[in-house]
């Protein structure tokens, strides 16, 4: 009933990645999502019903929010001001007196907002210059229900009490065990409410509840009846409506401005006697924000994976040879489940499950006449991008080196797939599975040694498809951008017109994640002449560099293109092996081996610097 149950070591973490913020009894189980002792009640728990004269309400509520964000700092100090005022003590001046107009904003009934200030707001959430972290910070300025001497802890506990679904959902977040899950009290919502947690995720406003629902009824997803786990999703809405009181109503308000941002709708009685005029700037189109992939019927799964062809190598992680077939990835729940079109050509992937070394993956089934080839692709933790996997060398039992074909910028998938994997991932995240490294090596070949492998590369032997149908030399051999011996100069990169990014043409924008720069947006842009795609890469900081150029060119059966570049300088990481980074790297920032590029290469770039100040 409580489905299988692991014994965690003290200091581990919850469901959310939280660590458990109170020590659990000896022996106990932490109380995961899905350990729930899933109740078989579907009464429907009460809503609140939103009544027309709360539209007003909402309305104002939205241009408070407009007005918030419109402020113009350079018109809060005077000319005389600014005379009189050094550098800093104008930044702390600007700030002190945005703080001051922003929170009289919000003390103001309704302030008026004009059409053009409405427009040019939807216009920087389409552009995400509006981030959902300022939109936590502006959340933060609202009363809290937990401080609000009306409502408060031990009111608000009460209503949660009264639905056992909220008290277990309570119990998850704030790091509950199987044995103490039911003493859950008040005191878990200043834990929760109060501060940031340990680990830094942050549930004081809904932004930040957001993760939680995600994992939680991931956690529950098969594990419950549709109608029970229909009732965890409208305790989950109750919940949220109890924790954050008015936060919740203006987060609503701001979920509504996104769409009407997103899709140029404005809902009557919203405020659709505003006449919102699209503002587009010529040189940075709009991000396209629908998904990029669709899912599968099971039968049309079913029929693709009986006509799926597996050309891997036998796995040999137990110490015998075993050979990868359909009826594993069958059981694995590894089936065809999304369709991604590149080009002309529909790849279907499974769901996302996690690998060895900290690695996602994928298996992707790729058309090849009537049949489907079976390929595994992974996300390489130090690009950010989505690789294709052509063949291994076992290290030692059970662990694998990847090869990277022809070189890195070989392998790398192209941007329809990266967008689609991106989007799948934030939506439906990554599963666990049994027997991981099998189910995706086995799709590729193997090799007992580096030295083997490098052997048979040498001589033009290495097999499989990848070397048949990927060309065995980059198509820029003519750019000159690489220099042996030391980095060229960073004044001296350049590119052609043609070849050049058009950054009025956006194909592609994505949100990854590396290991040396962390959370990192991706932009893609066409060449002039349409047969390149520039990636570029932004830190929180803003710090660029250019993370892949992509050659547009027919696609293979492996879900790549058939031809590659190889951008040597151009294509710099923002941190760069200090035996590489020559005179360029900063050594007071550094990643281990690596220094940063940025202020002594990267920002004198000149194709960055044009980025960047299309960019701002």
């Amino acid at each position: 009933m409580f489905g299988r149950l692991k014994i965690e070591k003290t200091g581990t973490r919850s469901i959310d990645g939280m660590r458990d913020t109170h020590m659990p009894e000896a022996g106990a189980v932490m109380l995961d999502a899905t350990d729930l002792p899933w109740m078989e009640k579907t009464e429907d728990v009460q809503t609140k019903i939103p009544l027309d004269a709360e539209k007003k309400k909402a309305l104002a509520q939205q241009n408070k929010i407009i007005a918030f964000f419109s402020i113009d700092a350079k018109s809060l100090v005077t000319p005389e001001e600014i005379v009189g005022l050094g550098s800093r003590g104008l930044r702390d001046l600007k700030r002190k007196r945005l703080q001051e107009l922003r929170r009289m904003t919000l003390e103001t009934e309704d302030p008026g907002v004009t059409a053009k200030q409405r427009a040019e707001f939807l216009e920087k959430l389409k552009r995400d210059e509006i981030t959902k972290l300022d939109e936590a910070n502006f959340l933060l300025m609202i009363d809290d229900a937990l401080n609000d001497p009306e409502v408060g802890a031990e009111k608000m506990f009460a209503q949660i009490s009264a639905d056992p679904r909220q008290v277990q959902i309570i119990a998850v977040a704030a790091g509950y065990n199987l044995k103490n899950w039911q003493k859950v009290d008040q005191e878990a919502l200043y834990r929760l409410l109060g501060t940031v947690q340990a680990n830094g995720v942050d549930y004081r406003t809904p932004v930040g509840f957001a993760k939680l629902k995600r994992y939680f009824l991931n956690g529950i997803r098969g594990k419950a009846k549709e109608q029970v786990y229909q009732c965890y999703v409208q305790s989950l809405k109750e919940l949220e409506r109890i924790l954050y009181g008015e936060r919740f109503e203006y987060h609503r308000q701001f979920e509504k401005l996104r769409k009407e941002a997103k899709t140029g709708e404005v809902k009557a009685g919203m405020g659709a006697e505003v006449n919102v005029q699209k503002v587009r700037n010529e040189k940075m189109p709009v991000r396209e924000t629908r998904e990029k992939w669709t899912r599968i019927m099971s039968e049309w799964s079913g029929e693709m994976l009986g006509r799926a062809v597996i050309d891997g190598d036998a796995w040999r992680g137990d110490g015998e040879k075993e050979y990868l077939g359909t009826h594993d990835l069958a059981e694995a729940k590894l089936s065809p489940m999304y369709e991604v079109k590149v080009a002309n050509t529909k790849i279907c992937l499974s769901r996302l499950f996690r690998v060895d070394e900290g690695r996602i993956g994928v298996i992707a089934y790729v058309p090849e006449g009537r049949s489907y080839k079976v390929r595994s692709y992974y996300l390489d933790n130090t690009l950010g991008l989505w690789c294709y996997l052509p063949d291994y060398v076992v290290n030692r039992v059970d662990k694998v080196g990847y090869n990277k074909g022809w070189s890195q910028e070989s392998v790398i998938l192209p941007f329809e797939l990266q967008t689609a994997l991106m989007q799948i991932e934030k939506k439906f995240g990554v599963m666990e599975v049994k027997r991981a490294n099998f189910l995706f090596n086995g799709t590729a070949q193997a090799y007992a040694s580096m030295q083997e492998y490098q052997g048979l590369f040498a001589q033009g032997k290495a097999r499989g498809d990848f070397y048949r149908e990927v060309s065995r030399e980059a198509i820029n051999h003519d750019f000159s951008t690489v220099e042996r011996r030391r980095k060229k100069a960073p004044y001296t990169l350049g590119i052609d017109y043609r070849r050049a990014p058009d950054f009025g043409q956006m194909r592609a924008k994505f949100t990854t994640n590396t290991v040396d720069a962390g959370v990192t947006k991706v932009e893609g842009f066409s060449s002039h002449d349409g047969q390149l795609i520039w990636w570029f890469g932004n830190d929180s900081k803003k710090r660029t560099w250019v993370m892949h150029v992509e050659a547009i060119s027919p696609l293979t059966s492996l879900g790549l293109r058939r031809d590659w570049t190889a951008m040597g300088d151009l294509v710099t990481p923002l941190y760069e092996y200090s035996t590489k980074a020559g005179i360029y790297g900063d050594r007071d920032d550094t990643k281990g081996a690596k220094q940063c590029m940025w202020n002594n290469y990267l920002s004198n770039v000149p194709l960055i610097q044009d980025y960047v100040a299309q960019r701002d």
